[in-house]
């Protein structure tokens, strides 16, 4: 990347990141996602296991080691904290700003102001802002498959030099980061490139070749993790790893499931409100003619289509197909600077509505901070101000800019809502406590790791469904015992040791005794309580 080039995507960069900053520290970690990543990179550290991820205390199959031992690196300098991660994640979403820009320029070599462009949509992307700030798996894989990519369109002058070593490495560590969907990322514009690489139309034997080699080389990187591990684990992590975690998702998903067309409608919203502008479909088709543009539709549609067939589904698999999205919004931009009115009358609807929210909270049954009565008709004014606004100066960066501080606006204002409902600290350090007390703690339900780093929990917790509950706290009545409610305790009598809420539920930690005596625990149980994941109440 030249200097020049750096130097013009300088403005999104910073504006992108000490927005990121300074959201990402409003609060702590939010579970489930950001404390699971924590937690298993905490279990691992916390039992030396630096090559088997941990789940409470068993083998994890479900991901790869490289987000745990980045995290690591960070706590080998400066100890175990939450700093470091959320740190690591607004360098990580920087990252991939950054490579999209230069992505731009190795394609577009003959446009200068595309690499800026390119980066000012990517930080419009209101969907990629509020993501990179969750500690989650998709930034390291977005930045191998991107890394990836720039190997494979490395130039010298007006030549194509593709970097094989640099397609291996990005192999590599795309599955050491993510596993085998990595394949999928980066397979899709090699399996295209007849299409769009000018190498791969003149010598595709050989251009196929170099490519095959690269992704064994790719593989036997990704074998020096998985072949110990395999060696060490038992039979069933082994299956999981191998099998489970990938033909598990495709067909017929375990997790995640969703129809074939999901992500149509799911699109329109993640690329709102680029996608949402006449200005945007009035270029579609000439981006679609265009033949240098041929990398980012293969690369986007075909991913989405893959994908589309492949029974698993989440809106965060495709963060790295929005450099795709954001090189034909570059472009689109390029062609025609001045703008429609989505991203403004976006904003100014939003703005309204929040301006309104103070009329409505007493209509909701739930209860919400106090604070939100004076947060959220603060960001709504910001909202209406950046709409106006845009609605003067129409350029792309400008629009891409709004939408950038005015997600982050609304972010910081439901910050009051967050600390309330997600903070389970307090639970944590109860259960922790106990733990060091020598009491055994068990959770009622699917555990997904909300307390082990709030905590820092040294044991596991034991996973129960209600009839084994009821089983377990009768032999052991001086232990305790989470449970997950549907609403807060306020019966006489027993109390729980804490409670507090958490999304529309509540958590409780009673004496395993205590909580085996209440009256709702001495009604029969239901046929399929095996299969609860909370209490039936």
């Amino acid at each position: 990347m030249t200097r020049a080039t750096l130097r013009s995507m300088r403005t999104p960069l910073l504006a992108w990141s000490a927005l990121a900053l300074l959201s990402i520290f409003l609060h702590g970690p939010v579970p489930l996602y950001s404390t699971r990543t924590l937690a298993v990179a905490w279990e691992m550290w916390d039992r030396g296991s630096w090559l088997v991820p941990l789940f409470n205390g068993a083998a994890y199959s479900h991901k790869t080691p490289l987000l745990p031992w980045l995290i690591h690196a960070g706590w080998l300098v400066v100890g175990v904290n939450d700093i470091w991660p959320r740190l690591l994640m607004v360098l990580l979403g920087a990252t991939v700003i950054a490579q999209a820009g230069m992505l731009a320029q190795r394609l577009y070599p003959s446009r200068p102001q595309l690499p800026a462009l390119t980066a000012w949509a990517m930080a419009g992307f209101w969907f990629f802002f509020l993501f990179s700030l969750q500690i989650m798996y998709e930034l390291p894989l977005t930045i191998a498959v991107l890394g990836g990519l720039l190997a494979l369109c490395r130039r010298q002058g007006d030549a194509w030099r593709p970097w094989w070593p640099g397609l291996a490495l990005a192999i590599g560590f795309g599955l050491l980061a993510k596993g085998p969907v990595a394949l999928l990322h980066l397979g899709v514009p090699l399996l295209t490139a007849r299409w769009w690489h000018p190498l791969a139309r003149a010598d595709g034997k050989t251009f196929a070749k170099k490519t095959l080699l690269a992704a064994l080389a790719g593989i036997g990187i990704f074998a020096l993790w998985l072949v110990p591990v395999l060696t060490v684990g038992n039979p069933e992590y082994r299956e999981a790893l191998l099998v489970t975690q990938t033909a598990g998702r495709i067909r017929d998903s375990f997790d995640h499931a969703q129809a074939w067309w999901w992500y149509a409608p799911i699109l329109l919203i993640l690329m709102a409100p680029w996608w949402w502008s006449r200005w945007w479909w009035s270029h579609v088709p000439a981006l679609w003619r265009d033949t240098d543009n041929r990398f980012a539709w293969c690369w986007l549609v075909g991913v989405v289509l893959a994908f589309s067939v492949i029974s698993g589904k989440q809106p965060y698999y495709l963060l790295p197909e929005f450099v795709a999205s954001a090189l034909l919004l570059a472009k689109a931009a390029d062609a025609r600077p001045r703008l429609g009115v989505a991203a403004p009358v976006l904003l100014l609807l939003a703005g309204i509505a929040l301006l309104g929210a103070p009329m409505f909270t007493g209509r909701i049954d739930q209860p919400f901070p106090d604070g939100l009565l004076v947060t959220l008709p603060i960001a709504g004014a910001v909202l209406v101000v950046l709409g106006l606004g845009l609605l003067r100066w129409r350029a792309f960066p400008a629009h891409a800019f709004g939408m950038l501080l005015g997600i982050a606006a609304l972010y910081a204002a439901v910050t009051p809502l967050l600390n309330a409902q997600f903070d389970l600290s307090p639970t944590a350090r109860v259960i922790s406590g106990a733990q060091r007390n020598g009491q055994q703690v068990a959770y009622l339900g699917i555990y997904q790791l909300q307390f082990q780093f709030a905590g820092r929990l040294h044991e596991p917790l034991q996973v129960l469904d209600e009839a084994a509950a009821r089983a377990w706290a009768a032999n052991n009545p001086g232990q305790l015992l989470v449970v997950n409610t549907r609403g807060p305790w306020t019966a006489t009598g027993s109390q729980p040791l804490i409670q507090q809420p958490f999304r529309l539920r509540w958590i409780q930690v009673w004496r395993a005794g205590e909580w085996r005596a209440l009256p709702a625990q001495q009604l029969p149980l239901q046929a399929d309580t095996g299969e609860l994941h909370r209490q039936p109440r």
